[in-house]
């Protein structure tokens, strides 16, 4: 199956109202798709605040509520969240009076009436006002999180008060744990240039459709959630025209089937990682313990003779080639007859993991780029300038290259003097490579030189050394069981990296915890 059938688009705003326009169409339509949003909302809001701490019985929760249905479904959340935790305590501030709601924001603060205390603003109120009259409202405690649903997909700007008011007021009130955007941003939008006050949000819920304002930069808009509420199905999201799309966890579907009885190791795949140093073997360690954790059948790691023995016995489930080293405890390029007289049992290689800098490391990687016919994924110290410029002669034939660089690498492989995120480069970087890049970051991106894919699990608690070699032996393994279609391969390996990662840090929080504790919740993942 084509990768992107596990994706959804990514629209512009305006776009997206002609969709929602075609998708929702009565009263009826608009609300139900309203509840399932709150709902949605008030799910992850549960979830993604357990990486603070437990959320607490007696939830304070502020909500921002505009006019429109962005508003409708903060109001919805906020009724799903009092019904979980009864004794919580609701905040909202209206920037206009009730009776000038759209019809289904008026009816879902109906709803709530009686269970929530309403407060409304004006465009006479200045920031200390409404900053005294949050601190009134939050009491000691503070609030637990905060609900941005002010303004919708619709906004242009400029912001007029009272919402710009009430924005940089609580934008810099600091007794709030969570903050969180209805859809967007109020203040973000398409078209909205840079300088525009906007509500700084932790998380942004998408609903139904995911936005394209949303993905500008590193996380602007905090990290996303996408919330699907039916309106793609897969035949649908293959025929809108984007280039820009959404991974969805749909992709780890065919893993989480059971395996065919007559099957042996194999059937699996078999990976080569090709890595490690003297004096940084810690690297190679990881990607090949994340590698075994990835269901493929066989892995063999090439490592520096001196380290070979002691990384065998931490990890006995792979076989450990000893390679001899040069001066600098890096792989010797003497050495390829090692990797080269067993290359016909494997199914895919893996390069770069702890390898080190110098040109005997840089000529092992281009030895294997030039003569491997095999899938090849280049990662850390294999993303070289020169490696580049040997991709770009490889024979057509030949599999596919994956690259896994963060923006640092990025810039140095694509020639860049500052950090781009711009989705036209990374089309016109890997379709002029001929490689599927993966570009880590806040919101990876994954371009096969046609498509952006955005992944959106994972979170800060990877911001931390041996989280890319994790990813690398996962990608890895999925390649070696499914070299056929590299890049949902490669889609898989990152879900399945990112979601493991979200529920370590639900489980221990962002901070005290090691990068190899990820491997722990694969299974779980596997298994929801």
């Amino acid at each position: 199956m084509n990768f992107l059938s596990y994706t959804h688009p990514v629209l512009s705003c305006q776009e997206a109202k002609v969709l929602e326009s075609c998708a929702l169409v009565d009263e009826a339509a608009e609300w139900a798709a309203m509840k399932l949003a709150g709902q949605g909302i008030a799910k992850h809001l549960v979830q993604d605040y357990a990486e603070l701490r437990s959320p607490p019985e007696y939830l304070r929760i502020l909500a921002l509520i505009g006019k429109g249905n962005n508003g409708g479904d903060a109001l919805i959340a906020c009724g799903q969240l009092l019904a979980d935790f009864p004794r919580a305590r609701v905040e909202l501030i209206l920037t206009l009076p009730a009776e000038e709601l759209r019809p289904l924001a008026a009816r879902a603060l109906q709803q709530l009436e009686g269970r929530v205390e309403a407060h409304q603003i004006s465009d006479q109120n200045d920031v200390s006002e409404i900053t005294q009259m949050l601190s009134d409202a939050a009491g000691s405690e503070g609030f637990h999180i905060c609900i941005d649903g002010l303004l919708g997909m619709a906004f242009s700007p400029p912001l007029c008060a009272p919402i710009a008011t009430l924005i940089e007021a609580v934008n810099t009130f600091e007794a709030i744990d969570l903050r969180a955007s209805v859809d967007l941003p109020s203040g973000k939008g398409d078209g909205v240039k840079n300088g525009v006050i906007s509500f700084q949000a932790d998380f942004t819920y998408a609903t139904g459709i995911a936005k394209k304002p949303i993905f500008k930069g590193i996380a602007e808009c905090g990290r996303i959630r996408y919330i699907d509420l039916g309106f793609f199905e897969a035949s649908q999201a293959e025929s809108i025209k984007t280039k820009e799309c959404i991974l969805t966890s749909a992709v780890l579907g065919p893993i989480r089937r059971l395996r065919p009885a007559a099957v042996d190791k194999r059937a699996f795949g078999h990976l080569f990682i090709v890595g490690g140093s003297a004096y940084m073997p810690g690297a190679l360690l990881m990607a090949v313990q994340a590698a075994v954790r990835s269901g493929v059948g066989l892995v063999t790691a090439f490592a520096p003779a001196s380290v070979a023995s002691a990384l065998a016995a931490q990890v006995p489930e792979a076989m450990w080639i000893p390679w001899p080293e040069t001066a600098n405890g890096t792989l010797s390029p003497h050495a390829m007859p090692l990797l080269f007289d067993r290359i016909n049992s494997a199914s895919a290689v893996l390069v770069g993991p702890g390898m080190g800098k110098d040109p005997n490391t840089q000529m092992v990687t281009q030895e294997i780029v030039e003569h491997v016919e095999l899938p090849i994924l280049l990662d850390a110290d294999a993303l070289r300038v020169r490696v580049m410029e040997v991709i770009q002669k490889r024979k057509p034939h030949f599999g596919k290259i994956v690259l896994t660089p963060h923006m640092g690498e990025f810039k140095r492989i694509a020639k860049l003097t500052e950090a781009n995120y711009s989705v036209e480069l990374l089309l016109d970087f890997s379709d002029a490579h001929r490689v599927i890049t993966v570009l880590k970051g806040a919101n990876t991106r994954i371009c096969d030189g046609k498509s952006v894919i955005y992944n959106t699990q994972g979170g800060p608690v990877l911001s931390r050394g041996g989280s890319g070699d994790l990813l690398s032996g996962l990608i890895g393994g999925m390649i070696a069981q499914n070299s056929v279609c590299v890049p949902t391969a490669v889609a898989r390996g990152i879900m399945l990296h990112g979601m493991a990662a979200q529920l370590l840090a639900r489980a221990k929080g962002q901070i005290a915890v090691q990068t190899t504790q990820l491997l722990d919740y694969l299974p779980k993942v596997l298994r929801i």
